[in-house]
């Protein structure tokens, strides 16, 4: 299954000429995305986007967009299970898309089990700047990764250059910034 993943900023190329040259077969947001970046999607009957908020986000694009919000929720697309949670660790007292551990772990007892994890924020210890609070991973991402085992976690978030994947226990775990293509 071949994967459109975009996180963070508008792809450098339109969103349309990726869909032509690569044929991906489910398109991923991992949040912190313009509204509109996801307009394009609309003239692909068929294509399904799967997608989570990010810290910078509205909480309202991915309705418009015509994307499934997987936060806590489940999906299946050719029968790999996607699940997904949202925004980050709070740096800001009162900003929405912003958890503490204590709320993301209490939150993350309802992420279901999945094969992929979609997330804004990465997972503690893996692709983090533990030095900067806001862009810090979330220990109930991690404890996820370790029990559940998805195959592949994929987040956004943490600044450019995207990092390589790492590997938390059985799962790799990916770093997007703009877009990637990625083959399961």
């Amino acid at each position: 299954m071949r994967l459109l993943i975009l996180a963070d900023d508008a792809p450098f190329v339109s969103l349309g000429a990726l869909v032509e040259t690569h044929a991906p077969e489910v398109v991923i947001a991992l949040g912190d995305l313009e509204p509109d970046v996801l307009d394009p999607l609309g003239r692909y009957d068929g294509l399904p986007v799967l997608g989570v908020y990010g810290n910078h986000d509205d909480g309202r694009y991915l309705d418009a967009a015509n994307t499934t919000n997987l936060h806590l929720r489940r999906a299946e697309v050719g029968g790999i299970a996607f699940a997904g949670f949202e925004g980050c660790v709070r740096y800001a007292p009162g900003a929405p898309l912003q958890y503490t551990q204590r709320e993301a772990a209490r939150l993350a007892r309802r992420l279901p089990e999945a094969d992929v994890l979609i997330s804004h924020a990465p997972p503690r210890g893996v692709h983090e700047e533990p030095d900067d609070r806001a862009h810090e991973g979330f220990d109930a991402l991690r404890d996820y990764d370790l029990r559940v085992a998805p195959a592949l976690h994929l987040h956004g978030h943490t600044p450019a250059p995207a990092r390589r994947a790492a590997r938390l226990g059985e799962t790799s775990v990916v770093h997007v910034v703009g877009h990637a293509v990625l083959d399961l």
